[in-house]
């Protein structure tokens, strides 16, 4: 019930909560449930009375949709929306009764009309709604997928990006050392022309070689709630497929129905049939949200949704046959299982479109996720082949010009020949640089981490030989690794109740290929609220805090592969948590 009524919150002020769906579904709804009734009043009779009150119903609501549209801010469009149906609904039971007067029909009691406009507010802001949320969320599920689809895209060609990538860096690594011999063998010999060559030439190359290594890992992390809130995003429409149908919240359908006719049966109804139909009505519900999800129901798909389908045609029927009973022309019977029905369908049809939202926005944030990972990944031995040749160029040609220039103010010929043959062996060993820079250590300093951490908590250290292959094979991934243990430890010293801590490295198998597994399990219950840093490092790496029975767990995962899948990499498989 709370996912709804969020999402009717966040449909409000989002510029389309009126839409020409809307103000077409208005018009089943004014020939029926909200059609004139009373003593003399036959509804087909009133139907044109009926019709032109919905057509100045649909053109008020049309002017409130423009307003809405034409105004920026999301409290303005709340305002105008929430003014405008008021003052719409409020309105509509005066129109109505003048176009009976015009058409010689008679009118309900005038001590009537408070109340048929109170009626009036309740079930068209439900109703509107409902149209709202259905509209809000299908929207966004066509942007989920449309996303989906641009992400598998950008999965597919990671690794040719990757390969690219990589082949301008070489290009760029020949262009430095061409450019930078030629620019040793034409130095002038004098302390300033080396200082220029140190300060221009080889500095801008040693930049141009660090940028080009920062330009492909600069990206930020993206959610899938600014990805879906991306409105450059095309929204692409999908192939036909039914709408999605769930069962409902309990008690829904019952409370909206009961909103929306109580009024009327209060007013035509004795207290005695009132009571009754509010028992039966009760009893249907209870019958129609508690029997579908029965286990045995559920085991099988979609199964729970065509019962609950059933079960409210059944008790639609059954409320309209008991109307008959009572008294009430069949014709008027009738809207009451019209009612019933539809407001189960389209709180279903919401529950639905709900579900696939959030499970949708699930799979985008898992996706987009891996094709950060992937790129990162693919990228990464490139960008620390590039950072080296820099590193090379700063540390060691650079640093020899400054000092050459620095010990010989006026160099003799000799002196300057074995400065250009020092350089030039330096730029002879940028492709060296590039190709097997040396990655992280961070495997081998798990070691001295675990061993100094143990002199101080009682630390347990649980991990697998396919875990340690990985971390000897992948260094990036064990240096990210590294920093979520030893941020973990720090935690646990920190807030944890007792000295102890159990660390767990596992190499695991997922939808998305093969994944590092690290987690931090400490003792003690975490703060409420506690929460990694928006902006910290955990984040970045895509850690998060898991609350067990005895303590807190910080767990983070990393990709071991490059294979492409649009696939969360997180599947729902009950595992073994490891205890403190």
């Amino acid at each position: 019930m709370r996912n709804l009524l969020r999402a009717a919150g966040r449909a409000v002020g989002s510029g389309r909560f009126l839409t020409p769906w809307s103000i077409a579904a208005s018009l089943p709804l004014s020939l029926t449930v909200m059609a004139p009734t009373g003593d003399g009043v036959d509804p087909l009779t009133a139907l044109a009375a009926t019709g032109a009150t919905w057509l100045c119903f649909g053109a008020a609501l049309a002017v409130v949709a423009a307003l809405e549209r034409w105004s920026r801010t999301r409290r303005a469009r709340a305002a105008i929306v929430i003014s405008g149906i008021v003052a719409c609904a409020t309105l509509r039971p005066v129109v109505q009764d003048g176009w009976l007067h015009l058409s010689g029909l008679p009118l309900p009691p005038t001590d009537q009309l408070p109340f048929r406009i109170a009626t009036n507010i309740v079930v068209w802001a439900v109703v509107l709604s409902i149209l709202a949320v259905l509209e809000s969320s299908l929207r966004s599920l066509r942007r989920a997928n449309a996303l989906l689809r641009s992400v598998a895209q950008e999965l597919a060609r990671a690794k040719q990006d990757a390969q690219v990538f990589a082949t301008d860096a070489g290009h760029l690594i020949d262009r430095a050392r061409a450019t930078l011999d030629a620019a040793i063998i034409d130095l002038e010999p004098t302390s300033a022309g080396v200082r220029r060559l140190g300060s221009e030439q080889i500095r801008e190359w040693s930049h141009r070689l660090a940028e080009l290594s920062e330009a492909k890992g600069a990206a930020g992390p993206r959610s899938a709630d600014d990805a879906l809130a991306d409105d450059s995003i095309p929204v692409a429409r999908p192939a036909r497929r039914r709408l999605p149908f769930r069962v409902p919240p309990p008690g829904m359908v019952t409370l909206v129905y009961a909103a929306c006719l109580f009024p009327y049966a209060a007013r035509t109804q004795t207290p005695l049939d009132l009571l009754i139909g509010i028992a039966a009505l009760a009893a249907g519900g209870v019958l129609a949200d508690l029997l579908p999800r029965r286990r045995t129901i559920t085991r099988i798909p979609h199964r729970a949704s065509w019962v609950f389908a059933l079960l409210s045609l059944a008790v639609g029927v059954a409320l309209a046959a008991l109307a008959v009973v009572q008294g009430v022309t069949p014709l008027l019977a009738a809207v009451s299982a019209i009612a019933y029905v539809g407001f189960a369908l389209a709180a279903a049809s919401c529950a639905g479109v709900l579900h696939s939202l959030r499970r949708e926005q699930h799979r985008l944030s898992s996706a987009v996720s891996a094709a950060q990972d992937l790129a990162r990944a693919g990228t990464r031995p490139t960008r620390e082949g590039l950072r080296a040749a820099a590193d090379l160029l700063h540390a060691e040609a650079q640093g020899a010009c400054i000092v050459f220039a620095l010990a010989h103010p006026t160099p003799a010929i000799d002196e300057v020949q074995l400065l250009q043959d020092d350089l030039a062996a330096v730029v002879r060993r940028l492709p060296d640089a590039f190709t097997t820079a040396p990655g992280p250590s961070a495997h081998v300093s798990l070691t001295s981490l675990f061993d100094t951490w143990a002199h101080v908590i009682d630390l347990r250290i649980d991990i697998d030989e396919a875990a340690r292959a990985a971390l000897q094979h992948a260094p990036w991934v064990a240096r990210d690794c590294y920093d979520v243990i030893a941020e973990g430890l720090l935690n646990s010293a920190k807030h944890a109740s007792e000295r102890r801590a159990a660390v767990s490295l596992h190499r695991v198998t997922t939808g998305a290929g093969p994944r590092l597994r690290v987690r931090v399990s400490s003792a003690g219950a975490a703060a409420p609220g506690a929460r990694l840093r928006a902006s910290s490092r955990m984040q970045e790496l895509g850690a998060r805090l898991i609350r067990i029975p005895d303590g807190v767990t910080l767990e983070a995962s990393f990709a071991l592969s490059s294979v492409p899948a649009v696939v969360s990499a997180e599947h729902r498989v009950r595992t073994r948590t490891p205890q403190p």
